[in-house]
């Protein structure tokens, strides 16, 4: 279009231009572009719907455009539209403006004359702008058609325009969180930027005053008549951020009911209130409904699986019985843009402020009402319940109600399906990875429930069993190991020994005598468990199985490998039977056994199941979890131990990253694997490095509020062979010692770590010179090792190999030969010759033995 530099008529309705506008760039681009097109007629560049959620903008998007370009145009005129006789108003007052000739007579002959002046008249650049439109067919019969540069510019909810206009529309959307923080800086004296001359803030100053307008911005998900009513009330009144927030919190419709000056013809609370004529009293019903579920999408099968349980409000039942009624009441509402629909997904959304506004009314004006709805909703999301939280595949189906549960008022609820849907998310969730969710959700619903309940109620004690290990695995062991004690004695006392639930709980207390280093009492504590849950829950339920793996993982820490093996070998069997072979509860089993392998010596045979799940692992997509990490730790050891220095170098720095962004630096897992990585570092040459991260991690294990376990004397073992490894024997010898001492008392003398530990001390003092204490401890230690390890076990002939050497320094050749000739014979058969110990065996090499902490 040509520019003019004209003075339009230009119409009084025509909103003030905002001096605070914000943002909208791209929307009025559009606008323009699609208006100022070159087209012959009208219908090439069809009128332009700009249409959205009530108080989204649409109506000062137009404003702002009319302003803008009104120099392009001999007219522009306003025209409010939620009737037609308002429309027909405009027209008439139009009429009179242009000085037409029925202008003063009748309604009809005025409105046809401004028509026909528009479409053939003296004025060929005009700009109609119909505010708030309601009814697309009404407003169809007031569209010009004729004129080249004639535009039109319609604003309303009504998605529906596109069959009226030939045109797509433009939606308009919130604003983005910088606009709305931009706008409440501009309009908010106690939020604004120094302005350079009269104010300088001090950094501390701008960031809280920042912080301020990003939570309000976040809290008011960025609606711009939300944005603006907090603009005008707290630059009116003087109010903080805070306390504006807790007013929206306490009653959003109360709040926004109160008038306050901002250019807007009514209170805001009512910009979501349509008649029933106009939305059918079944999307009423929905509506009102969905003002009690979070923000977040909420799924169609959410409403519609638990509809049968739903009795009150009778019409709010007949919809969510009804398939056909509910997707039309779901259209009509998105059709005025209460609630968006995601086809693909499935989901309906209504915007927090709305929900917020249309629920403080109904507990304004309807107390009784309101909790019809909350127990409607309390109903819907414990109907979606799968009751089997260990099941993978259940996921997707309490995803979709999770997000729902604390603005649904569920942890308050005394539905007890809803309860039951809780406790099973909070195990889900420390099953899947998210202990630090599982543990939010857990506390704060134990602290409701045995407030409301009290403390020895069946469910109040099975959420504290789930809460417990979500506990420990967040590393709080103190806290989880009370926790189970008290449960235990009230589950016991209440309900007695073979409750399900007490089982559940004695065999959560296992994982507690485990992380204190109490192995043989749980390996006790388990075996007399597994009869119990065979019987009562079956032998192949998941939490029988959840007994073997425990087990297993006793065995596996008193040094009982071959066990330990057997014990995961049937539980791997049965949960790929029972869950599939990508479950991570079959894919844990399976990891289990590939460290059982190494505990055995199986060193290829564990790298190969390492890799099998990590070839699964690559499968999947979904958020970090501790399987994951843990099957990802054991394949960097599984490489080390087969020989691949440099592929097990580069898989455990990717591992300790992210058990640090995943559990943080002082979490006993992070520990493991950071214990794991001084190993890789020495075998790689790194010495200087492994020393580095060896003496951080040894202090942060001293630091950290543990028992000291297998990971801290662990450490100190590993430790010592790099420091040995830098010419620093005597300092290896003293931590050695130590090792030794606190794991001979930890797992006892012939325990495979003390055997490990104690070989290094006998090459620690061989580098001192001890040649003697060396070759006895030598001795000592080959001879346990074929009893505990087994002859051929790469620990065992590395004991052999050092032995020989010992041997040879105290003058027996010929037992040194002797012994040598074995070991390498049988090095070459457990590994092959190729293997760098074997190689540095053949060599006459000192071999050093680490460990592999649980």
């Amino acid at each position: 279009m040509e520019v003019f530099n004209r003075n339009p008529i230009f119409g009084e309705e025509i909103p003030a231009r905002n001096s605070h506008f914000t943002g909208r760039e791209e929307e009025l681009r559009v606008l323009r572009q699609r208006l100022a097109s070159t087209a012959v007629e009208v219908l090439s560049q069809p009128p332009q719907a700009v249409f959205g959620l009530g108080g989204i903008g649409k109506t000062e998007i137009a404003a702002e455009y009319a302003h803008r370009y009104a120099r392009d145009y001999d007219i522009v005129w306003w025209v409010r539209s939620e009737h037609e006789d308002r429309v027909r108003d405009a027209f008439v007052k139009l009429g009179k403006r242009l000085g037409l000739a029925h202008a003063d007579g009748q309604r009809d002959k005025s409105i046809w004359a401004v028509m026909d002046e528009l479409r053939n008249g003296r004025y060929d650049r005009w700009l109609l702008i119909f505010d708030n439109a309601t009814h697309p067919e009404v407003v169809k019969r007031y569209l010009p058609v004729g004129r080249q540069y004639g535009h039109v510019i319609i604003t309303s909810r009504e998605q529906q325009w596109r069959r009226h206009t030939k045109a797509e529309g433009i939606e308009v959307t919130p604003f983005s969180l910088e606009e709305t923080v931009e706008f409440l800086r501009k309009r908010v004296p106690d939020l604004a930027r120094a302005d350079g001359q009269s104010e300088s803030l001090d950094p501390a100053t701008e960031r809280a005053r920042h912080a301020d307008a990003v939570r309000l911005a976040e809290a008011l998900d960025n609606l711009p008549i939300a944005a603006e009513h907090a603009a005008a009330y707290l630059a009116e009144t003087g109010a903080d951020v805070h306390s504006y927030l807790s007013a929206f919190e306490e009653n959003a419709h109360a709040l926004f009911s109160e008038l306050v000056d901002m250019d807007y013809p009514h209170a805001v609370a009512t910009t979501w209130s349509i008649s029933r004529h106009e939305l059918h009293e079944d999307a009423h019903q929905l509506f009102k409904l969905c003002a009690f579920f979070s923000p977040e999408p909420v799924a169609e099968e959410l409403f519609l699986t638990g509809g049968r349980d739903v009795h009150s409000p009778p019409a709010l039942a007949e919809v969510l019985g009804d398939i056909r009624r509910f997707r039309q009441a779901v259209r009509r509402l998105h059709r005025f843009s209460l609630a968006k629909i995601d086809g693909k997904r499935n989901v309906v959304t209504v915007h927090r402020v709305v929900q917020r506004v249309t629920r403080g009314q109904l507990e304004i004006d309807n107390p009784q009402e309101c909790e019809y709805y909350r127990a409607a909703v309390h109903s819907l999301l414990a109907a979606t319940n799968p009751r089997n939280p260990d099941r993978e595949s259940n996921d997707a189906q309490y995803d979709r109600s999770l997000q729902h549960l604390r603005p649904a008022g569920a942890l308050d609820t005394d539905n007890r399906d809803l309860r039951q849907l809780i406790i099973d998310q909070v195990r889900r969730l420390h099953l899947r990875g998210g202990h630090e969710e599982s543990l939010r959700l857990g506390e704060e619903s134990l602290r409701i429930w045995r407030q409301k309940l009290g403390r020895a109620d069946a469910q109040v004690l099975q959420l504290a069993v789930e809460l417990g290990i979500a506990m420990r695995l967040d590393g709080r062991s103190k806290e989880a190991r009370d926790l189970n004690q008290e449960t235990l004695e009230l589950l016991t006392s209440n309900f007695g020994e073979d409750h399900e639930v007490t089982l559940i709980c004695a065999n959560s207390y296992g994982g507690d005598l485990r992380a204190l280093g109490r192995f043989e009492e749980a390996l006790e504590l388990d075996l007399r468990l597994l009869p119990l849950f065979e019987r009562v829950f079956l032998r192949d339920h998941p939490r029988t199985l959840n007994v073997r793996n425990n087990l297993g993982a006793d065995y596996r820490r008193l040094g009982r490998f071959r066990e330990a093996a057997e014990q995961d070998q049937l539980t791997y069997s049965e949960r790929e039977r029972a869950l599939g072979p990508t479950d991570l509860r079959t894919l844990t089993s399976k990891d289990a056994i590939s460290h059982d392998l190494r505990g055995c010596g199986e060193y290829d045979l564990s790298l190969d199941v390492a890799r099998d799940i990590m070839t699964v692992l690559s499968e999947r997509s979904g958020p970090e979890n501790l399987d994951v990490l843990n099957a990802h730790k054991s394949f960097a050891v599984a490489l080390r131990k087969a020989g691949h220095y440099e592929e097990a170098l580069e898989e455990s720095a990717k591992v300790v990253q992210r058990y640090s962004e995943f559990l943080g630096s002082e979490h006993r897992y992070t520990l493991r694997a950071v214990a794991n990585r001084v190993n890789d570092l020495r075998v790689a040459d790194r010495l200087r490095e492994a020393e580095e991260v060896g003496r951080q991690v040894l202090v942060t294990c001293q630091m950290v509020d543990m028992p000291k376990g297998d990971i801290t004397w662990a450490v100190m073992a590993n430790l010592a062979v790099v420091l040995r490894s830098r010419n620093s024997p005597d300092e290896a010898r003293r931590l050695n010692r130590d090792a030794v001492r606190g794991m001979t008392e930890l797992f006892g003398a012939e325990h495979p770590f003390t055997l490990l530990a104690t070989t290094n001390l006998a090459s620690d003092l061989a580098a001192v010179g001890n040649l003697t204490e060396a070759r006895e401890i030598g001795e000592s230690c080959y001879q346990a090792g074929r009893r505990v390890l087994g002859a051929n076990h790469p620990d065992t002939l590395a004991m052999g190999a050092n032995l020989s050497l010992d041997r040879r320094a105290t003058g027996d050749h010929g037992g040194s030969e002797e012994l040598r000739t074995e070991v390498l014979r049988r090095f070459a058969e457990a590994l092959t010759s190729e293997h760098p110990i074997v190689r540095i065996a053949g060599q006459r090499g000192r071999v050093n033995v680490d460990i592999e902490p649980y």
